[in-house]
C-alpha cells in the first residue's frame, strides 16, 4: 500500500496479518515498510492521472500465492495513514495543502 503519494513524498508498507488471514485492517495487523518499486510509482501516478490529477491517494494491492499483485482500490483523501508515520504523512499534507492555497490565493492568475 502506498502511504502518501505527491510528486515528491513517497512511502510503501506492506500489511502483515497478525492473526494469519489474508484479510487485515490497520487494528488487526503489523505494517512493515518496503520499497518503492518504480512499479509502484506508476500504480500512483496512473491512478492518480485516471482521477483527475490527485495530489493525495493511496493504493491497495494484493500480492497473492501465485506470485502476481492485484490493485485492489484507490483512495484519495480517505487513505487511512500508517500509525507510525501519521506525524510525518501529516506534515506532507499540510505543506501541500498550503502550496495549492498560496497558489490559488496568493498569486493569481
Amino acid at each position: 500500500r502506498d502511504r502518501v503519494s505527491t510528486q515528491s513524498t513517497w512511502g510503501a508498507f506492506k500489511r502483515i496479518s497478525i492473526s494469519g488471514e489474508w484479510k487485515t485492517n490497520t487494528g488487526s495487523a503489523h505494517l512493515e515498510p518496503v520499497e518503492v518499486t518504480p512499479r509502484f510509482r506508476r500504480w500512483a501516478d496512473e491512478s492518480a492521472k485516471m482521477f483527475g490529477g490527485l495530489d493525495i491517494l493511496t493504493v491497495d494491492a494484493l500480492h497473492a500465492t501465485d506470485g502476481k499483485d492485484y490493485i485492489l482500490e484507490v483512495n484519495g483523501t480517505s487513505s487511512g495513514l500508517s500509525p507510525d508515520h501519521t506525524e510525518e504523512d501529516n506534515g506532507h499534507i499540510r505543506d501541500l495543502v498550503l502550496e495549492k492555497m498560496n497558489q490559488l490565493f496568493c498569486n493569481p492568475v
